[in-house]
């Protein structure tokens, strides 16, 4: 209607347009430095016109239509789909930094150089060799030499255990977070239904996906109603009664049954003991991401085996599996070793230099205390009956530092003196190829830091695009104080124009009934 009342109720309309306008704008500023936030703007409309007879059509004042997030869906999708991919990386880094630093070579500690000081007592051996101090050094030499390569097998499985239990701490988080985004989804599901739009729960969603997709890498989806799932290896894991991550911690076998404990959830308070059967053996393993479902579908398993290829728990998988293979390396290179020099170290007085105390592991290796308790044992002459000064033994396994080996095809301790590429009168290996102990430990190292370099890179790599892409993000959704402050004070005079407005139709109105009259 027009008039002064109509005139009146637009100010009024204006007043609260711009209140709500001022309101948002605080929440923007407040919520800066919160993580996740996307800034929203108030979006306002014309009113619907009054139609007047003889005139025509006259404005009602401004509508408020909606307080909406200013959001690029579509960025939002890559930043979480590249944060899986630096989380991988970031995990590979960390492991294999740590293994880096087990090996720690080049140095004066580490086993190259343990090893160094074992060659060089066996080369002054040979000049010396009826030298009891000699022997000694020798003994104490190459007991350093097996205490490095033990100490650095034992830090890898410690490692590799610390690795095992940030998988399971993962799973656990994992499945915390997809239980916040069912209650999240749950409180997006009430308001949208009511045809309002909850966005400061749909930036919480959204935090929460980029969360658990940057733990597992897994493939997420938002229906119409604004709700987020997750879904892993074909299973939606959103849900009261979906599948949960968790953990294999132990594989056992008795009387041909084979049963895996399960960690549901990754909650070790939560122990499930599952019977695989013959067709499951192959697809489950300790240590591995499992998906466990209390009431399967008729036909299935409580048990899908998935596969993550980026997220935190897939880069800890890939640095674990990296750990295994250079403790793998690390054992072959022990009983290489051993198998080398007893294989000389026999010819004269039948004793092995190198034994093991259990499982042949670079763990285990060690000297034998045959010779540590008599450093007699020491051979250093071709036999016992050698003439006075003969140190042909002790310069044969010298000469070990530069002679080329195969060592996956060495013979094993039982048949040390019937490996056919040894020649026992020259006390010489035959390999046609091969690597010296030296090489065959540095090809270890060398793809410690190949493998740590390359995970470094691209984690610097990602970070680069990620960075891009959150730029990307922040000019859309991001809060720029400066611009609030405008925004601020842009609303601030549109309220007291307002106000202004309606002060003079209250004067106008003060004229009318209290000043005209009889």
């Amino acid at each position: 209607m027009s008039g002064l009342f109509g005139t009146f109720n637009i100010a009024v309309k204006g007043l609260n347009a711009n209140q709500t306008a001022l309101h948002t704008t605080s929440h923007n500023i407040s919520n800066a430095n919160t993580e996740g936030f996307s800034r929203q703007r108030v979006e306002l409309k014309t009113d619907n016109p009054y139609n007047m007879a003889g005139v025509g059509q006259l404005g009602t004042g401004v509508r408020l239509q909606s307080v909406v997030r200013m959001v690029d869906e579509f960025v939002d999708y890559q930043i979480r789909k590249e944060n899986s991919v630096l989380e991988n990386y970031t995990a590979q880094s960390d492991v294999l930094g740590q293994i880096e630093m087990i090996f720690n070579e080049p140095s004066n500690t580490g086993l190259n150089f343990a090893m160094s000081e074992m060659f060089n007592a066996w080369q002054e051996l040979s000049k010396n060799p009826e030298s009891a101090n000699a022997q000694s050094i020798v003994a104490e030499k190459s007991k350093t030499f097996a205490d490095s390569l033990n100490h650095m097998a034992i830090q890898a499985k410690e490692l590799k255990g610390d690795v095992e239990s940030n998988v399971e701490k993962s799973i656990f988080d994992v499945n915390s977070l997809i239980s916040q985004l069912d209650t999240v989804n749950e409180q997006i599901f009430n308001i949208t239904v009511k045809g309002q739009s909850p966005n400061d729960l749909l930036d919480s969603r959204d935090l929460l996906l980029k969360k658990i997709t940057g733990l597992t890498g897994a493939k997420e989806s938002i229906d119409l109603m604004g709700r987020g799932s997750i879904e892993l290896g074909g299973e939606n894991l959103s849900g009261a009664n979906a599948p949960k991550l968790s953990s294999i911690t132990e594989i056992t076998e008795k009387d041909g049954i084979y049963t895996a404990k399960i960690h549901v959830g990754g909650d070790a308070f939560n122990e499930k003991s599952i019977i695989l059967s013959s067709e499951d053996l192959g697809k489950f393993k300790v240590g591995s991401p499992v998906l466990y479902n209390e009431n399967p579908d008729a036909g299935k398993s409580n048990l899908t085996s998935i596969q993550m290829t980026s997220g935190t728990i897939a880069g800890y998988l890939t640095a674990g599996a990296e750990i295994d293979q250079r403790i793998g390396e690390l054992d072959q290179f022990a009983k290489g070793t051993a198998n080398m020099v007893n294989t000389i170290h026999e010819g004269e007085n039948g004793i092995s230099f190198f034994t093991f105390k259990g499982e042949e592991s670079a763990e285990n290796f060690m000297v034998n205390s045959v010779i540590l308790s008599d450093e007699d044992n020491v051979a250093t002459g071709k036999g016992k009956d050698s003439a006075p000064g003969d140190g042909s033994r002790a310069l044969a396994i010298a000469h070990l530092r530069t002679t080329k080996v195969d060592f996956g095809n060495l013979s094993a301790q039982a048949d040390l003196q019937t490996n056919t590429n040894y020649n026992a009168n020259t006390m010489k290996f035959d390999y046609t190829s091969g690597n010296t102990m030296e090489g065959a430990y540095g090809d270890i190292v060398i793809k410690v830091g190949i493998r740590t370099e390359h995970a470094k890179n691209m984690v610097e790599n990602q970070g680069s695009v990620l960075a891009q892409l959150n730029n990307r993000r922040e000019s859309v959704s991001g809060v720029s104080i400066d611009e609030e402050v405008t925004n601020l004070l842009k609303y601030q005079r549109s309220y007291e124009a307002n106000s202004r407005v309606i002060n003079t139709l209250n004067e106008m109105l003060d004229t009318l009934i209290n000043r005209t009259g009889v």
